[in-house]
């Protein structure tokens, strides 16, 4: 399959998501984004599995789609630390910091699937480690000191 193409469906497929999903949480969304995290760590410690094994690349492609896919889920949603912001212009600015952090997140995880892709487990390490640096990053920006 041509790595454009697959790029070009992943917009596709981005933009359709967040032109349906509402982009604020509520209090009981918050499930939601923590259900979206759990399943990208998930597919995550699967492709970090796949990568130990050069013979076992193709099977990482289901588990990145997952965490793509979860990616857009978490992408639609807010932390509770911004929902709960009562300073709209300091709201706002959290707001485009996690989307920004998210969209970040998506880029890697594309990465991670065009050196599948490609047969390079190396590539697709050091793109995996760079989306474990942004959750990394996200995480002590956005997740409350107590860890919810």
């Amino acid at each position: 399959m041509n790595t454009k193409f697959l790029w070009c469906a992943s917009l596709v497929l981005v933009a359709g998501v967040v032109a349906v999903q509402p982009l604020r949480s509520t209090p009981q969304d918050a499930g939601k984004l923590q259900a979206a995290m759990e399943q990208i760590d998930g597919a995550v410690k699967g492709i970090q599995g796949a990568l130990k094994t050069p013979d076992a690349l193709d099977k990482a492609l289901p588990e990145v789609w997952k965490a793509q896919r979860a990616t857009l889920d978490a992408k639609a949603e807010l932390p509770k630390a911004v929902v709960d912001m009562t300073d709209e212009k300091a709201r706002r600015k959290a707001e485009f910091a996690y989307r920004t952090q998210m969209q970040d997140l998506m880029r890697a995880l594309l990465d991670v699937e065009a050196a599948v892709l490609a047969g390079d487990a190396k590539k697709a390490d050091k793109a995996l480690r760079q989306a474990d640096n942004l959750k990394s990053a996200g995480h002590s920006q956005f997740r409350p000191r107590d860890g919810r």
